[in-house]
């Protein structure tokens, strides 16, 4: 243990050596070649066969290391929280999408996973791992008596290395811009190279450090009480080289296998930490007192004894604990970061084939085995009995795509039931996440997904541009779609949404939200859709799969029975496309044509409309005969297009398909970053940010999804108070102290979490509210942002301030949304979205939205906002 603890640290600084080769020469070589170099470099260092010799550089390192934690710390000071690398890019954060002002936190962040923080617990206490080290320095000393002065030192200079400097640097990083090593974080490239340069010594002493420990207590006991051992022969110098060599091979198979810098780190201290840190001093602390005091030493030394002694009882436990969680999490993560494709070079292809190889192997085995599978959830950590079936009710998570026509070969884990945030930390995949690889997409956690941020072919910027003005396909498979069908279908939803979903016509959608009873706070946005007198069609956020699972739930186990029968399908592993696009229309036309569907009837298919397709043919999937999809005019962009569910063996053909009808010159893949442009010029909320389980509708300019006889006879979760804030004060109402509104920021764009001032308080400029989205606008070619100002801030055209970067910008509340939505309605459109005016209007213009009568001009402002958010 002893040995491989050191030859894993010495891996680690191969690792970190060749990520400081990398940074300075911008890649010039692979990292493989700039791992070998540091190998050989750190090698040569350590030849050298006395303490004695390396103390002098380990005098050198230390202060250098001081150097260049003080530069990191000012670097990071003089940057400011703005100037870091990533900052409020799409995807770069740590956490996926996370972007805006850093966050600093005193504990975990919420729904913060086991192995994510397991993770960094390791890496924290990984500072105890020298203390492996201690005995051979003590025998090394000149004054052995002088230990406990050197000891007190080193404690000090640690609390300023590992707590101070990192505290600072942690202050400007927050949770999604820190990286490893911090260097990493700092935006400023000659700021990070010159803070990193300083470590060079440091990398190189600590590495040969361990080196030498390892390679004395070989070199000891082979040469014990010979000639070779005090004296400069060629077997003395050759067998140490040789050991040398040996330790330093077998570190740079480490470095390369586990590429991972904070994985590494972590593995060491759940391996060798754990007990050099933890269970070995726990253990000695009672057998040096037994040995000091005898038996009974615990009561002879009274209220001390007991206390010292469950204090190392506790550190055992932590040690084991360590030791086996630590490692499974630690492995995990490994297996997740090679899963997510996170590093190059020929560790992670082979190993990347090798996993995905095995996980097919084993899926293909079991779907064969079990061509179809239905049941009911159980969940294997609630302490309550599972919900069972009745004659009434049938709660399913069914994979839908089970059934014997399908070839098994087709289906992989991408596919799988598990939740979307799996409770290990790792990432699902989409069906369409091989193509996203194929067309270079950045890849990103988001969901519990792994999504493609961007593709190389187009920047973000330049995305957005091309949906605006041809066409887009998006992947939203990371969505949770739901069936609801049965009598007690309509009833469930018009009690957990205010929506009038006993109105809703045949084949229409309206976006709604999910609330919770006591408070009316939105538990996740959704869309409903009508596909039969008692059957419906629900999509709901991938991150709130397991939240409104249980809510779900919750709400089907306490309904009134006497509403009828219930099914509830969760449709796992059904793709769902979005294209988008003045061009949609015309590429999915042609695409359908090409699958022997002659009329699709498209230009009668109305934004919230949706209908079956039967495809007669897929021309690379032959199997494909008279599979239905389901198409719906909508989407989350502001523009004309649809979104498609398609069964999961068709869902990559499928949109293979679509990219090969429309041509680079019509269509092209999007990611998360144009999308989430593009839905905020929309006016769209994004949840999470925009809204949450504290935001009410009515708090969050959502008050259209309350339908107009929903107002009179309530009826739905949390009715009682969203009622109260639609009534005026004189009404008897309590009107919300804060709404959603957009806004026009000058200068630099503002971000999630930015302060909303009153510039013209006359107690001075005072907080208002803050910003929850916001973005540059590469169709305006202006800064917006959204975000909830107290009431009246929020009334149009009000002059409000924005902290950007600690400096105040103006800002404007302007109308949302920002850009004209351009959703399709045949010849009524001109008369759909305009403002609501005195002139009547088409009635029962598309029989299914909000809009019964739009001769009300309520019903008009319904239908128009309805339009532009679903």
């Amino acid at each position: 243990m002893f040995l491989l603890n050191n030859t894993f640290i010495q891996g680690l600084h191969v690792l970190t050596g060749a990520k400081y080769l990398n940074t300075m020469s911008n890649g010039a070589v692979c990292t493989v070649g700039f791992s070998a170099i540091w190998a050989v470099l750190s090698w040569v260092c350590s030849l050298p066969r006395t303490f004695d010799t390396l103390s002098k550089l380990a005098t050198l390192s230390a202060g250098f290391t001081f150097i260049s934690v003080l530069l990191a710390a000012v670097f990071a000071g003089v940057e400011g929280k703005h100037g870091v690398a990533g900052y409020n890019t799409p995807g770069g954060g740590q956490s996926g999408l996370l972007t805006g002002e850093p966050h600093v936190l005193t504990v975990a962040m919420a729904n913060t996973g086991f192995v994510s923080g397991t993770n960094a617990f390791l890496n924290i206490s990984y500072t105890f791992i020298g203390q492996i080290t201690i005995p051979s320095f003590i025998a090394e000393m000149k004054n052995p008596k002088d230990f406990p002065k050197a000891l007190y030192a080193v404690t000090i200079c640690e609390i300023f290395v590992f707590s101070i400097v990192a505290s600072v640097i942690y202050a400007y990083t927050g949770t999604q811009y820190n990286t490893s090593p911090a260097f990493g974080s700092l935006g400023n490239v000659v700021y990070k190279k010159v803070a990193f340069s300083f470590m060079i010594p440091t990398l190189i002493f600590l590495g040969v450090l361990y080196a030498s420990v390892s390679a004395r207590f070989v070199f000891f006991r082979i040469f014990e009480g010979t000639r070779h051992k005090g004296n400069h022969t060629v077997v003395g110098w050759a067998s140490w080289a040789g050991i040398l060599a040996a330790t330093w091979i077998t570190a740079f198979i480490i470095a390369e296998v586990i590429p991972f810098f904070s994985d590494l780190l972590s593995l060491m201290s759940s391996l060798f930490d754990s007990f050099f840190g933890f269970i070995f001093w726990g253990t000695a602390y009672m057998r040096m007192r037994q040995a000091d005091l005898g038996p009974g030493w615990i009561q002879r030394r009274g209220i001390r004894g007991i206390s010292g002694f469950l204090l190392n009882v506790s550190i055992i436990v932590i040690g084991l604990f360590m030791l086996g969680g630590g490692t499974y999490a630690t492995c995990q993560s490994i297996v997740d970061n090679y899963k997510a494709g996170t590093v190059g070079g020929f560790a992670n292809m082979e190993a990347t084939k090798l996993i995905t190889k095995s996980i097919k192997r084993a899926s293909n085995a079991r779907l064969r085995t079990i061509p179809c599978i239905r049941h009911q959830r159980e969940s294997s950590i609630s302490s309550k009995p599972p919900l069972k079936p009745s004659s009434n009710i049938n709660i399913l998570h069914r994979n839908v795509f089970c059934t014997q026509k399908l070839q098994p070969q087709i289906v992989s884990r991408r596919w799988s039931s598990d939740d979307a945030s799996r409770s290990d930390g790792g990432l699902n995949q989409t069906a369409l996440h091989d193509m996203h690889i194929e067309h270079g997409g950045k890849m990103v956690s988001f969901g519990g997904y792994s999504m493609p941020v961007q593709y190389s072919d187009l920047s973000v910027g330049d995305s957005h541009k091309w949906t605006r003005e041809k066409a887009s396909l998006f992947d939203v498979g990371h969505m949770v779609q739901h069936r609801l069908s049965g009598p007690g279908a309509a009833p469930l939803l018009e009690r957990m949404a205010p929506t009038s979903t006993a109105a809703l016509g045949m084949y229409n959608s309206t976006l709604s939200c999910l609330l919770h009873p006591a408070t009316g706070g939105i538990v996740d946005d959704t869309v409903i859709t009508r596909l039969g007198p008692e059957t419906f069609y629900l999509v709901t956020n991938a991150a709130c799969k397991a939240k409104d699972v249980v809510y779900l739930e919750e709400q089907i186990k306490t309904r009134d029975r006497s509403h009828g029968a219930l099914d509830w399908e969760v449709l796992e592993g059904w793709g769902l496309v979005a294209l988008q696009g003045p061009l949609s229309v015309e590429v999915l036309e042609r695409a359908l044509m090409t699958m022997g569907v002659e009329e699709a009837g498209l230009d009668s298919l109305y934004f919230g409309q949706c209908k079956h397709v039967a495809l007669k043919r897929l021309p690379t999937l032959p199997s494909s005969a008279d599979t239905p999809i389901l198409i719906s005019r909508g989407g989350y962009t502001g523009e004309d297009g649809f979104e498609v569910s398609v069964p999961p063996s068709l869902t990559a053909a499928f949109a293979r398909h679509l990219l090969g009808c429309g041509g680079p010159d019509r269509v092209r893949l999007a990611g998360l970053g144009a999308r989430d442009s593009l839905r905020l010029e929309a006016g769209m909320c994004l949840y999470g940010h925009d809204i949450d389980d504290t935001t009410t509708p009515v708090e969050a300019g959502l008050s259209w999804v309350v339908h107009k006889d929903r107002r009179i006879d309530g009826g739905f979760n949390g009715d009682q108070i969203i009622l109260s804030q639609l009534r005026s004060k004189k009404d008897g109402g309590a009107p919300t102290k804060q709404k959603r509104v957009g806004l026009l920021v000058e200068g630099a764009p503002a971000r999630e979490g930015a302060q909303i001032l009153n510039p013209i308080a006359e107690e001075g400029k005072t907080v208002v509210g803050k910003v929850t989205s916001g973005c540059p606008s590469p169709t305006l070619g202006k800064n917006i942002a959204m975000g909830y100002v107290k009431t009246p801030h929020n009334r149009l055209g009000t002059a409000l301030e924005i902290l950007v970067r600690g400096k105040p910008r103006r800002a404007e509340v302007v109308k949302m949304p920002f850009v004209q939505s351009r959703y399709w309605f045949g010849d009524a459109y001109l008369r759909y979205i305009p403002e609501i005016s005195e002139q009547p209007v088409q009635p029962n213009l598309i029989d299914g939205l909000p809009c019964r009568n739009v001769h009300d001009p309520y019903d008009a402002f319904e239908a128009r906002e309805s339009a532009h958010t679903l």
